[in-house]
């Protein structure tokens, strides 16, 4: 133990915390104890002792008890197989382990290997030591060579590595395998290396084509001499003893040959496949041995030639097609053509049928024979009647005698004339026998139609005959096989070729058609498609069809469709032929010309002939023979000549008069009006006959007179002189045309001006009024009178500027300039002077002239202290402080401030009684008047005196000059001060002069004053003597002073005497001018109170006027503005008023037009008929609108029509599908029957060829007779005469009811209730199916148990043939009637089908037309809107027009002339409506009238017709009469 007490850290600032390096620190130890320990590398935590020492506690032993796999005393070394790590001693945390080898439990031992542990990166450095289990490598990881590690074990497991199982003889390396499984490296384990010629998971086998297996051998085996794939297991050769082996069709020394018929030498079984040659197709059998092909015939291509070139087709067998509308006919034959319906099946062939009668024969000429065979000829028809036809006649006319060296050399000639008939059920029939026909030679083929039923004639028996097919007969065709026969057969291939609704093909039957097509032709036909009427040239490769382009047939694609016409590079049009105008759908297949009925023209025959109307009803045209055509809806004639012009031709164009109606006869002439056309003065375009026959014209406007020979009221000119013309008036529309004499007819001056105008052409405003005299916009001239300058005139003309006073502005001289006031003055408005220092501006009000003062400012011109104060406003202001009890003013005088004391009261402040009173304020009382008088003179006196002395004083310090320089300057004051008191009195002769024109109405007001100033200025004369009689007494003091004067003169002699004489005559003269302005002011003073009162109500009002100007001026302002828009407004719109009665009215009234109104006339075009205004939108709306709603109702009520029609054949649809699916019950059990029927007879037949084999053999035994003869009797073969011929009467009758089948289902296209008479029909076709079904069931059973025997076999045999001949012959018949029911249930089926196709036709129609009802709802909308939006147009005219009404109503003074021109105008609009509307009444009853008379006249007309084409029947018949008397002949 050791006990520290202090260290030092040496260098410590250079070291870091590290604990190894503070291990390295050095301490100073002061105790030490020592102890001892095992040194273990940290790898032990204790020591033992050493075997055989003993285990003492104070002792230290030193052998380690090591952990971390290690070992030895110390723990030195790691454990055995613990060496994948190098060992390290542990330090601190880490342990340094030693880690346990990995070596996959194959080795036990292993070291640590330092090169391999660096070239891991330091992670692992073991090598397992002596690995087992056939293991190696580092980790024991790996096989050993010839070894290979098993995919299905684990690295560990102790069988992992499996020896190589290789031939050494056949393998690399002697037997060396892949020892592992890499997909990546693509390895597999176990996988042998073989050599180059050896194959097999060992190696032990030679590849095919190889042989002799060595192991000396570099490639293992030899190579043999054999084709691989012609040997047998595609070994090539025998691989042991190299021997070849062929397969089955492979031939060659070498097995490298296929057989003959065979090609493709290859791995296949057989070695070699079957050429397969197509019988037709290819010449033979053979083919080239490599690729395959056969030897094709011509234009056909194809390994196996199964295919025609591109371009060509192989024939069906009813190619040899002859068309019955193409052949010769006899009798009453009659040719067919039928339309294809789009979307179903065709049925025929070619354009159509051949109707034939009974007695009538068809030709057909065959010269086109490809092969020379037996040939069937096939009939394709249509039934036309319910039973067979029994009597048709097949001729076969041959051109010379058969070859003898052909086929046909054994042809019998009786085989040419063929017997047959023709069911009514079926639409084909074979006629039996087949006929054998030569290539190269010409037949003919006829057919005659003898007898429907051969007991009897049916004249209206009729039948349709499609056309005649000549189908080789199979067992004719050379180098078919036997199997093919009977697989065509089998497949029934030959009756799908024999009708023209060609099913759908079975491969089979198409792959059999090709070889038998290319065998009758010897090749493959060229489609000779048409470039013009085909898309491509390729066709179909079976039959050849080419695909056509639309409307375009024929297999060629040759010739247009029945119904269309016009072959060409778009196909074929449809005719579309007008169901009522032509006789059916079909028309020239050139021009497209269809087929009319009489009277009827056109292509599509839409439309009558020339010189007819009224389509499909044509009619012929009534033009008064100057037209010789119409309109084809209307009759309205078309070209009318001769001058004439109406429907019929019944008027004469304008220009021209007469009557050219068939009758009168009155031919049409050129109006002489009055010198007629070309003349130069001809003023009317129509003219027409008055009832005197007289020629009145219908004069332009401004002519007159019958002839138009005169100028009309306001007119001027000369109209009878070529060249000559009238002339309205140039009088700028300021004249009223219905005026006469409004101007000169001769100069055309005018002279009734309107609307405050004048001149030659009322082209300017009259004197005191303005504006534009062209545009009727004369107003009065609005001048103020306060500033107008009245010397000067009225307004300017143009621009209404009157003529201004000095300092005056505005249009009307009703405003002062700026800076300026006082336009009550009636002289000019003066300048405001307000103080540039007192006022805010230089402005002032310019009522009252008050400038806006600055604050502490006042007066008028703001130059003195404000209200209430007094002084000079530039040094100082005082408060005025009047006694409100004493003074009669609050406001003092400005410059003094002595305030305005009431009377009686005296003081600065007016705050004392005044001398001569007595009392206290404010109720002073006067002293009396003797007071008042002394007081007066010694007070004047004394002032006078007082002024002496004082003017003494100042005489004897500055001289006389002097002394009286103040008396002139107060003198001069006062003066002035009385002339600008007079002048802000506005006291002038002027202002007085216009104080009287503005204040008239204060007039009455200063009338009650007018006493009190009469007492007033009483007082003032009074007082005027008063004064008179004080200065008598002021005389005698003068006198005194004069003495004292003259004095004081001697001081100054000559010079100075001069100058008191100067002085005293300017002081009389003073005086006498203040006594006179004493008085004036006296005077003036006393009107003080009425002047302050009519002051007052004048600053009241000019206040209220200068208040309220700036909103009057405004208001006057917009108010001249808005009349001035309105006016503008106004003309715009009546300029516009014109396009817009024409659009909408159709006439151009400004602002009705006689005929057609107008907006805001009562009336806008022509509503009732006639068509003078029939081009205003008004009327186009109405039309539009009458003509879509007649079209809705047209349309409302075909729409109910078409969906009766619907439902009715909804219904008829509805019961035929019933009818269809009873019928087709009612056919499945007749085929029930008949298979049931064909048992039977089958088993019979067997039976009867049994019984004739036996009786044809010789030496027959007894017993086999006996035992026959058992056997029959045993069988009841059939029914008893009796019972068969109730059977075939029940057949019979049962056919007979099946035959009306056809009958009921035709009926289908009428009503609903024969659709319900069919279901009844039907029904009982139904139960009389069911009725055959039963019996052909007890037939059966019958058949079956052959409960009665004949006594004699060879009697009972034969009976039993007639039976089964006879029945037979009913299920024949069955069959046939059944068939034919079918067919007439599909007609019908195909006629509700051609219903239903109309029925869309129609909705399609009826769609268009709720389109054109649309579009046309959709004009009449587009003509309301543009109605309405005129009609607003002209409500928002009308409410512009009132609202200007309105104002200028507020300018009643300044508008009165034009609202008086409105109420006129709207008066005369009022009786221009009312006159319109009478004369509308008039023309209405007149066009009623006229259309009354025009009918009397049409029925009229037809009755004459009737009667003239009488009186040609008379007339022709008294010709014949004549004829035959003249000529004794009939």
């Amino acid at each position: 133990m050791a006990k520290q007490t202090s260290f030092f850290e040496r260098s410590d600032d250079l070291l870091d915390s590290r604990p190894e390096i503070k291990e390295k620190y050095y301490y100073s130890i002061y105790e030490m104890v020592v102890r001892g320990s095992c040194s273990c590398y940290g790898h032990a935590s204790r020591c033992l002792p050493l075997p055989g020492l003993p285990n003492r506690s104070d002792m230290v032993h030193g052998r380690c008890e090591c952990t971390h796999n290690t070992k030895g005393l110390n723990c030195e070394q790691c454990e055995a197989f613990y060496n994948d790590l190098p060992w390290r001693p542990a330090r601190g945390n880490q342990s340094n382990e030693c880690k346990k080898c990995e070596c996959n439990n194959h080795a036990s031992r292993c070291h640590f290997d330092p090169a391999v542990y660096e070239a891991t990166g330091r992670v692992s450095g073991g090598v397992c030591d002596d690995c087992q289990h056939n293991t190696m490598g580092r980790n024991c990881q790996e096989c050993k060579p010839f070894y290979y590690q098993d995919p299905t074990k684990d690295i560990r497991h102790p069988e992992v590595c499996k020896p190589c199982d290789c031939d050494p003889k056949g393998s690399e390396n002697s037997g060396e395998c892949e020892s592992r499984s890499d997909p990546e490296h693509n390895l597999v384990a176990g996988r042998c290396f073989c050599k180059r010629f050896v194959d097999g998971p060992r190696c032990d086998t030679c590849k095919n084509g190889y042989w002799n297996l060595r192991e000396e051998s570099i490639d293992g085996c030899e190579p043999c001499e054999c084709n691989t794939y012609g040997t047998v297991g595609n070994f090539g050769c025998n691989k042991i003893t190299g021997v070849c082996t062929c397969k089955r069709f492979v031939t060659g020394r070498n097995c490298d040959q296929c057989l003959a018929g065979y090609w493709g030498l290859g791995p296949d079984v057989d070695g070699c496949k079957a050429c397969d040659c197509d019988f037709g197709g290819a010449l033979n059998n053979m083919c080239e041995q490599t690729t395959g092909q056969c030897a094709c015939r011509q234009n056909i291509i194809g390994r196996r030639c199964e295919r025609p070139r591109p371009g060509y087709f192989i024939t069906n067998l009813d190619y040899l097609v002859y068309e019955g509308e193409f052949a010769r006919g006899t009798g009453n034959y009659q040719v067919v053509i039928r339309e294809p319906v789009a979307g179903r099946p065709t049925t025929w062939t070619g354009p159509g049928f051949m109707r034939v009668s009974e007695g009538d024969s068809l030709v057909f000429t065959v010269d086109n024979l490809p092969s020379s065979m037996e040939y069937d000829i096939v009939i394709r028809y249509e039934p036309q009647m319910p039973d067979r036809w029994d009597d048709v006649r097949v001729t076969v006319e041959r051109p010379g005698r058969v070859d003898q060296n052909s086929v046909c050399a054994n042809s019998i000639p009786q085989d040419d004339f063929k017997a047959t008939s023709l069911p009514a059920g079926i639409r084909y029939y074979t006629v039996s026998p087949p006929s054998c026909l030569e290539t190269g030679v010409s037949y003919t083929i006829k057919l005659e139609f003898n007898r429907y039923k051969s007991d009897r004639a049916t004249p209206d028996a009729t039948a349709l005959i499609d056309s005649i097919v000549l189908v080789p007969r199979i067992n004719s065709i050379p180098g078919t096989p036997q199997e093919i026969t009977t697989d065509f057969e089998r497949y029934r291939c030959r009756e799908d070729q024999l009708t023209a609704a060609r099913p759908d093909l079975a491969e089979v039957c198409k792959k059999y058609l090709f070889s038998l097509g290319a065998i009758i032709h010897q090749q493959a036909l060229d489609c000779e498609c048409d470039p013009t009427g085909s898309v491509s040239a390729v066709c179909d490769p079976s039959g050849g069809q080419c695909q056509c382009k639309p409307n375009v047939i024929g297999r060629r694609c040759d010739k247009c469709a029945p119904g269309t016409y016009g072959f060409g590079p778009q196909g074929c049009l449809a005719c579309n032929c007008n169901a009522l105008g032509s006789r059916d759908n079909f028309c020239d297949v050139t021009s497209g010309q269809c087929l009319c009925i009489p009277n009827a023209y056109g292509r599509q025959c839409d439309q009558c002939q020339r010189g007819y109307y009224n389509f499909p009803n044509c009619r012929l045209c009534q033009c008064n023979g100057h037209a010789d055509t119409c309109e084809d809806t209307t009759g309205r004639c078309i070209g009318c000549r001769d001058y004439t012009a109406g429907d019929n031709c019944e008027l004469c164009v304008r220009g021209y008069y007469g009557d050219p109606r068939l009758g009168a006869n009155i031919p049409c002439r050129a109006c002489p009006c009055p010198g007629g056309q070309g003349s130069g003065f001809q003023h009317a375009d129509t003219c027409s006959l008055t009832r005197e026959q007289n020629v009145r014209c219908d004069c332009r406007p401004g002519y007159t007179g019958d002839r138009c020979d005169r100028c009309a009221d306001n007119f001027y000119g000369n109209p009878v002189v070529p060249g000559g013309e009238c002339r309205a008036c140039f009088c700028n529309n300021n004249i009223d045309p219905d005026v006469p004499g409004s101007c000169d007819p001769v100069t055309g001056e005018c002279l009734k001006c309107l609307y405050q105008t004048e001149g030659y052409s009322c082209e300017r405003c009259k004197e005191g009024y303005y504006g534009d005299a062209t545009r009727q916009t004369c107003q009065a001239c609005v001048c103020n009178i306060l500033g107008t300058n009245r010397s000067m005139g009225a307004c300017d003309i143009v621009t209404g500027q009157c003529p201004c006073l000095p300092n005056v502005i505005g249009r009307a001289c009703d405003r002062c300039a700026p800076n300026h006031w006082k336009l009550a003055s009636g002289t000019g408005c003066e300048a405001c002077n307000c103080d540039p220092d007192g006022s805010l501006s230089t402005q002032c009000n310019e009522f009252d002239g008050q400038c806006e003062c600055k604050p502490g400012r006042g007066g008028l011109t703001c130059g003195e202290c404000e209200a209430f104060y007094w002084g000079n406003p530039n040094i100082a202001c005082y408060p005025c402080d009047c006694n409100r009890e004493g003074s009669a003013s609050l406001q003092c005088d400005r410059r003094t401030g002595q305030c305005e004391c009431l009377e009686g009261v005296a003081g600065h402040k007016c705050d004392r009684c005044e001398r001569g009173t007595t009392g206290q304020l404010p109720n002073c009382v006067p002293c009396g008047e003797c007071f008042d008088n002394w007081d007066k003179i010694i007070q004047d006196l004394a002032g006078r005196t007082r002024l002496l002395i004082q003017e003494a004083n100042e005489i004897k310090i500055q001289g006389v000059s002097k002394a009286y320089e103040q008396v002139f300057r107060e003198m001069e004051s006062k003066l002035d001060q009385v002339r600008q008191l007079i002048e802000n009195a506005n006291v002038s002769v002027a202002d007085i002069e216009g104080l009287k024109l503005k204040l008239e109405q204060l007039r009455t007001q200063l009338d009650g004053q007018a006493n009190s100033v009469q007492g007033v200025e009483d007082g003032v004369k009074e007082a005027g003597r008063e004064i008179l009689k004080t200065e008598n007494s002021i005389q005698v003091l003068r006198l005194g002073i004069n003495g004292l004067r003259q004095a004081a003169d001697e001081l100054k002699k000559e010079a100075e005497e001069l100058k008191e004489q100067n002085v005293q005559g300017a002081f009389e003269s003073l005086q006498s001018s203040q006594k006179r302005s004493e008085a004036a002011q006296k005077t003036v003073d006393d009107t003080d109170d009425t002047v302050a009162q009519s002051k007052q109500t004048r600053e009241r009002a000019e206040q209220f006027m200068a208040d309220n100007q700036a909103e009057f001026q405004r208001k006057t302002q917009e108010n001249e503005d808005a009349i001035e828009d309105v006016q503008t407004d106004i003309e715009l719109l009546e300029n516009q008023l014109a396009d817009v009665n024409n659009m909408v009215c159709d006439g151009r009234g400004t602002p009705c037009d006689v005929l057609c109104g107008g907006g805001g006339c009562g009336k806008c075009g022509i509503i009732g008929g006639g068509q003078s205004c029939d081009a205003g939108a008004v009327t186009k709306a109405n039309n539009s609108l009458s003509l879509a709603k007649q079209t809705e109702d047209t349309l409302a009520e075909r729409s109910k029509n078409l969906q009766d029609l619907l439902g009715e054949v909804e219904a008829v649809e509805a019961d035929a599908s019933v009818a269809k699916s009873e019928v087709q019950a009612a056919f499945d059990k007749a085929e029930q029957a008949k298979n049931m029927s064909e048992s039977s007879r089958t088993e019979l037949q067997k039976l009867l060829e049994s019984i004739a084999e036996f009786l044809t053999k010789g030496g027959a035994r007894p017993e086999d007779i006996r035992q026959v003869a058992e056997e029959v009797l045993a069988m009841s073969i059939s029914l008893t005469p009796e019972e068969i011929e109730n059977l075939a009467a029940e057949i019979n009758k049962t056919v007979i009811g099946l035959t009306n089948i056809d009958e009921i289902l035709d009926a289908t296209r009428s009503r609903n209730e024969t659709a319900h008479k069919l279901q009844e029909e039907a029904k009982k076709a139904s139960a009389d199916a069911a009725t055959i079904l039963d019996t052909a069931r007890k037939v059966s059973d019958r058949l079956d148990l052959a409960e009665e025997a004949q006594d004699k076999a060879q009697k009972a045999i034969d009976q039993a043939n007639e039976n089964i001949k006879e029945a037979e012959t009913h299920l024949t018949q069955v069959e046939s009637e059944t068939d034919a029911a079918l067919g007439k249930a599909n007609a019908s089926l195909e006629a509700v089908q051609n219903l239903t196709t109309k029925l869309e036709d129609v909705k399609k129609k009826y769609v268009q037309n709720e389109l054109s009802v649309q579009r046309a709802k959709g004009e009449a909308d587009g003509a309301m809107k543009m109605a309405n939006k005129a009609e607003s147009d002209a409500a928002d005219l009308e409410t512009k027009y009132q609202d200007a009404s309105a104002q200028l109503e507020a300018k009643y003074n300044m508008t009165k002339d034009a609202k008086e021109r409105a109420v006129q105008l709207k008066n005369n609009a009022t009786t221009l409506a009312q006159s319109t509307q009478f004369k509308l009444y008039q023309l209405r009853t007149m066009e009623r009238d006229f259309m009354e008379r025009e009918k009397s006249l049409t029925e009229l007309s037809g009755e004459i017709e009737a009667l003239l084409a009488r009186m040609k029947l008379l007339t022709q018949e008294i010709q014949e009469k004549s004829d035959f008397y003249r000529d004794c002949q009939p």
